[in-house]
């Protein structure tokens, strides 16, 4: 594999790193405003399905992002391995915006489904 293309392989796994947390961000904020404005004109069965399809989304995109930093790791391996620095930024600062990227996703992830399931609670008949 020539140097070449691993750089770009590298700036691919990057790009889809980077689009995977813009689509998660998307849909995350569509789907808590849609919850908070929808209020109680949804069904409590539209609330389950949103908060499924939110849910499994969710999740796809989590092991999108974790494949794409698999190949970013292994793209800078392949480049340490030839003598070549990928960056200059500290691999301490890589790990922490990854790790910090995934917990983000992981806990806001886990947080919007708490909300929608409290809309939905507030929004259940007899509830007061």
């Amino acid at each position: 594999m020539s140097i070449e293309l691993i750089y770009e392989s590298l700036y691919e796994a990057l790009a889809l790193s980077d689009a995977s947390l813009q689509i998660w961000i998307s849909i995350t904020f569509a789907v808590i405003v849609a919850g908070h404005i929808a209020g109680r004109r949804i069904r409590h069965y539209t609330y389950g399905l949103v908060a499924g399809l939110y849910g499994l989304y969710s999740a796809v995109l989590l092991v999108r992002y974790c494949s794409a930093a698999y190949q970013i790791l292994h793209y800078q391996g392949l480049l340490l391995s030839r003598g070549l620095e990928p960056w200059p930024v500290p691999k301490a600062l890589g790990i922490l915006i990854g790790s910090g990227t995934l917990l983000l996703m992981l806990g806001g992830t886990v947080a919007t489904l708490w909300f929608i399931r409290s809309v939905r609670q507030e929004n259940e008949p007899g509830h007061s």
